[in-house]
């Protein structure tokens, strides 16, 4: 495991982000059933990652970068 790039996932600053996108789910409509799915998604939105899902509501996120 020592040989894994570690990244800080919570910094304050994507924290909020991820709240906005949890915040900007429901008003579509989409429940996000973990708290911590927003935040990696957002982390991976911000820093520009691919992420692998296969979760529904994660395709509201995409949305949300694309829109």
């Amino acid at each position: 495991m020592g040989a894994l790039y570690v990244m800080e996932i919570g910094s304050r600053e994507v924290t909020v982000l991820a709240e906005r996108n949890y915040r900007a789910l429901r008003a579509r409509g989409i429940t996000v059933r973990k708290t911590i799915d927003t935040l990696i998604a957002t982390r991976c939105i911000v820093d520009g990652l691919p992420l692998l899902y296969s979760d529904r509501y994660f395709e509201g996120l995409v949305g949300l970068v694309e829109g």
